[in-house]
């Protein structure tokens, strides 16, 4: 009995599926799996005591695009579902790796929460909550961005601004404590009308803090700030670390011996970390005249930053702080991958054409 031999000839049509298929794994699949491979190990139990540590997860400028700056349908509405299910599958991925005790949303939430109208503000904030739904029992901190309730520019800050993200989220001002650290939200916004009110605010929160970690909240970057303008508040909370966004920028501010009196400025360093791969570990007990802020990038590939990513904080009662970012795929990368894909795909279909007339 004759054999037969099968033998697979690549066709155009065979050839094109393949690109195809391939291309549509890799951008959708595989390229957030080989990223999470990249993301060092946490290292810590998945059943410990946050009261003596905890594990820190920051988001930072989501920005979840909105309905009047985007371009009419059908673009529009593929974008805005494009960078949901981008940052549902990161922060899905994030959240599993790092199995946090809290989130903490360092403001713009929403890029048009400002803006928006009631409704268009009803759907941007059941699309977040979509995309943030794998923490949906975790602790969560939220304070507000100049996207959500205004004060930038000429989006002026209004009570009702105010009032829709106090609803739909939680207050922007506050203590909140969490095991032994107090998590201090006091909305400084620069430049500031009301400083008189957010020194006496500062004050007041001073007496609700304990002695264990105080870690200062805020959208906007405090420390680059003229010391005459901010120390009083500071030196009211007594923080041990700021977190901030804002810029969509990973960075690190160290101001030493910044809390005396006796000089109407100081020596704030400045590190960018955006090539982190590692651990930052510190102190935040071991010098009591010093700050740490940690700007936190942003994890929206819609910002216009090459890198995106989540930050990562655990924090021991003893002061030690270990730091690092999770940083996530560019997204415009894999969607310059589709372009190129299609681009082959076109050249095949010509020059199989092309042939067939030969």
């Amino acid at each position: 009995m004759a054999r037969k031999n099968f033998v697979c000839e690549w066709t155009p049509k065979s050839f094109i599926l393949t690109v195809v298929i391939a291309t549509v794994l890799f951008n959708e699949c595989f390229i957030y799996i080989i990223q999470s491979f990249r993301w060092p190990d946490i290292g810590i139990a998945d059943y410990r005591n946050y009261e003596e540590e905890q594990v820190i997860l920051l988001v930072s400028d989501p920005q979840l695009q909105g309905y009047q700056m985007e371009p009419p349908f059908p673009i529009g509405s593929f974008s805005r579902w494009d960078i949901d299910r981008y940052l549902t599958r990161t922060f899905g991925l994030v959240y599993h790796h790092v199995k946090p005790d809290i989130i903490l949303f360092l403001g713009d939430l929403i890029d048009e929460g400002s803006t928006a109208v009631d409704e268009e503000y009803h759907y941007a904030y059941q699309r977040f909550i979509d995309v943030f739904s794998a923490a949906e029992y975790t602790k969560k901190i939220y304070i507000p961005g100049d996207n959500d309730i205004g004060g930038e520019g000429r989006d002026f800050r209004t009570q009702k601004k105010v009032d829709r993200f106090v609803k739909n989220f939680e207050n922007i001002t506050g203590v909140s404590t969490f095991g032994f650290i107090d998590y201090i939200k006091l909305d400084m916004q620069f430049p500031e009308p009301r400083f008189l009110e957010k020194r006496m605010l500062a004050t007041s929160f001073g007496d609700k803090l304990g002695p264990g970690i105080h870690i200062l909240l805020t959208h906007n970057t405090i420390l680059p700030r003229d010391k005459p303008f901010v120390i009083s508040i500071l030196q009211q909370v007594r923080p041990h670390l700021i977190f901030s966004g804002h810029w969509h920028k990973a960075n690190v501010f160290l101001c030493n011996d910044c809390m005396k009196d006796d000089d109407s400025s100081w020596s704030v360093k400045q590190r960018n970390i955006e090539d982190m791969k590692g651990w930052m570990v510190t102190n935040l007990t071991e010098k009591p005249f010093s700050i740490t802020e940690i700007m936190v990038p942003t994890c929206s590939y819609r910002m216009g930053v090459p890198n995106m990513g989540y930050g990562v904080a655990i924090i021991r009662k003893n002061g030690e702080l270990s730091y690092t970012v999770l940083w996530t795929p560019e997204r415009y990368k894999m969607l310059y991958g589709y372009l190129v894909a299609i681009c082959v795909c076109l050249l095949v279909c010509l020059a199989s054409r092309w042939l067939r007339k030969r």
